[in-house]
């Protein structure tokens, strides 16, 4: 990525795509399996075998997000907003990135079970939302590309 190129590189924008897709991909299989592939056991519901292990590699990609995150700052993020481009969606990314770390601590180390269930809420339904935010920002950040007399959109 060049210093005054806001678009992100090839390797960096496919690490990107590989990490935050693993991110995706478990954490919103791990809902699924959860909520509708219990089975009944001798003790009541019985989580799937698999849950624990999306848990797991949720997790690994989570910390490497956040190394991915902290790439982005000072190359994509500051740059763009030096250069007034594609600050909206721009600052609701970077609003939904916060929201998630913060309720994914939360999930771990909330003490109340009325604020670990608030955070369950808020993760899994911003997590779920965050590739359409994504495509948002993509879309947008590449109309504002094409058209420079559209700046800070």
């Amino acid at each position: 990525m060049q210093p005054h190129d806001i678009r992100l590189g090839r390797r960096l924008r496919r690490w990107f795509y590989l990490v935050f897709g693993l991110l995706f991909a478990s954490g919103a299989g791990w809902l699924v399996l959860h909520a509708f592939a219990q089975s009944e056991g001798e003790f009541g519901p019985q989580p799937h075998p698999a849950e624990q292990w999306l848990l797991r590699l949720h997790g690994a990609a989570a910390m490497a997000a956040l190394v991915i995150f902290g790439i982005l700052l000072p190359l994509h993020v500051q740059h763009g907003w030096k250069a007034n481009r594609n600050r909206v969606t721009g600052a609701v990314m970077l609003g939904i990135l916060v929201v998630l770390v913060l309720s994914g601590y939360a999930l771990y180390y909330a003490g109340n079970e009325h604020l670990r269930s608030l955070s369950i809420l808020v993760h899994d339904a911003v997590g779920l939302a965050f590739p359409l935010i994504l495509v948002w920002h993509i879309v947008r950040g590449r109309r504002a590309g094409l058209s420079p007399s559209r700046p800070g959109r």
